[in-house]
């Protein structure tokens, strides 16, 4: 009985609290980039030809050599004439014009993934409940050796 007394403190005395916490932050980030590159090329093309091209050209060459030739007032005997004038303004422009304009865009998107676990547990034992079965041995206790000692 005696061994009983003693079992039962340590009942109340042990230790029964109990905690654990366990944090997991798991952060993913994605992130995705887009360049739209947008290229814009007008051309522009001016020709111009001119031509002012002026030929006097006449060659003479008599059959008969007994007859005289006039032209332009003027005669001509037993000769071979051979006239050319040539004048030539030959005027080409070509006017080009290129423009080019170029417009960049980036767009980007972040996407952000959280996963948390948390594990709390925060256990602590009130053994005061079991504070009323002492109540049985130490009235046992009484009844039994006090009581007896004062009626007997």
């Amino acid at each position: 009985m005696k061994y009983i007394y003693i079992i039962i403190p340590f009942l109340f005395l042990s230790c029964a609290s109990r905690k654990v916490t366990v944090s997991n932050l798991e952060i993913k980030k994605d992130s995705i980039s887009q360049i739209e590159t947008k290229v814009v090329t007008k051309e522009v093309s001016n020709i111009e030809i001119q031509n002012n091209i002026l030929i006097d050209e006449f060659i003479i060459k008599p059959l008969d050599s007994t007859k005289e030739i006039v032209i332009d007032g003027k005669s001509y005997k037993n000769v071979v004439l051979t006239y050319k004038k040539t004048k030539d303004n030959s005027l080409h422009r070509n006017n080009k014009i290129v423009s080019k304009i170029e417009d960049k865009q980036q767009k980007s998107n972040v996407s952000l993934i959280k996963k948390e676990f948390n594990k709390d547990i925060d256990k602590k034992a009130n053994y005061w409940v079991y504070l009323w079965l002492l109540i049985i041995p130490i009235g046992y206790y009484l009844y039994r050796f006090w009581l007896f000692k004062f009626f007997v």
